[in-house]
């Protein structure tokens, strides 16, 4: 059985192309060279991100993921139903079970799974800038989040009190992270996590965060709508309070 809705995956590459045989109508991939790099046995192929490639062979269907030198990254009997999102070898994906899908699971080629995710959570991408990455996964409910590194450690989550879910990565971020902690009454609280030594350096004590990528600073603003703030050091060392600042 064929799982069609896969191949509504946006192409990432511009430098390969899928091809199709005129004899059996089986499937490869050509690379910038017209060269073909993956051989036309599948019945179906995926482009999915740093040019890697979701492929099917014949019945029943089990996609497998394989890069642009052939290797096998992701075998078959994993029951891949949906490949969210790839990033240096560490995939996004969806499993399918028992007719229906399941849970996310993050993956590391070769073959390996790194985190499986709560089933409440329905899709996941990864996060990343110059200098961090990691994955965001969202449930239905809007601002429900959870954080998970590429080494498979959960961020934020019941084992973590300290925040909820990361707001945006601090650049240059150097592994640091705006990020925000849910309280009773619906308000936020903002704070600034070490994603590299896994601590908080900044508490969640504050109603708004900026960086300064001028001057690598961090403002943390003590009221909702005011210019009052405390400034800080990118390693979470406080600089100056409000009244040194305004004098």
């Amino acid at each position: 059985m064929l799982i069609s809705f896969i191949n509504a995956l946006p192409a990432f590459s511009q430098s390969y192309v899928i091809v199709r045989s005129e004899s059996d109508g089986k499937y490869g991939v050509k690379n910038e060279n017209n060269e073909l790099i993956i051989p036309q046995h599948y019945v179906s192929i995926t482009l999915l991100p740093e040019s890697n490639f979701l492929v099917y062979e014949e019945d029943p269907g089990w996609p497998m993921i394989i890069n642009n030198r052939n290797d096998i990254l992701v075998q078959k009997n994993n029951y891949i139903a949906k490949a969210l999102d790839a990033y240096q070898n560490h995939f996004i994906c969806q499993y399918y079970k028992e007719g229906k899908l399941a849970e996310l699971v993050l993956f590391k080629a070769p073959d390996t799974v790194l985190y499986t995710f709560p089933l409440k959570y329905i899709s996941a991408s990864f996060k990343k800038d110059s200098c961090y990455t990691y994955i965001s996964a969202q449930t239905s409910v809007p601002g429900e989040q959870l954080s998970v590194s590429l080494r498979g450690n959960a961020l934020t989550g019941t084992e973590h009190i300290d925040f909820d879910y990361i707001k945006s990565l601090i650049k240059p971020c150097n592994g640091y992270a705006i990020v925000i902690k849910n309280s009773a009454n619906g308000d936020y609280a903002y704070g600034v996590y070490d994603l590299n030594h896994s601590k908080v350096i900044i508490p969640c004590n504050f109603y708004d965060i900026e960086f300064d990528e001028k001057n690598n600073q961090i403002k943390t603003f003590h009221k909702v709508y005011t210019s009052t703030y405390d400034l800080y050091d990118i390693n979470g060392v406080r600089l100056k309070t409000w009244d040194q600042i305004k004098k």
